[in-house]
């Protein structure tokens, strides 16, 4: 009766009640896959994004504008 309890006690502490936690996780092809395909599609809609919407920089369009250079006097 004693070894009966033991070994019920023993083994539920040496596992967790879930099944998932017994081993470590190892990705399939298709984990493989879809993770690579998600970043794929990630950065594809991310250069696509800048070939229609470009990076410009505020201090190029500052010296474009025309009130950049409302207080100067044209000299002619």
């Amino acid at each position: 009766m004693w070894f009966e309890r033991f070994v019920i006690i023993a083994t539920s502490l040496a596992r967790s009640f879930l099944p998932a936690n017994w081993s470590y996780y190892t990705p399939t092809r298709y984990d493989v896959g879809l993770f690579v395909g998600t970043l794929g599609l990630f950065f594809t809609l991310f250069l696509l994004f800048f070939r229609y919407a470009p990076v410009i920089a505020i201090s190029e369009v500052k010296g474009a504008m025309p009130e950049a250079h409302a207080g100067k006097k044209h000299q002619s």
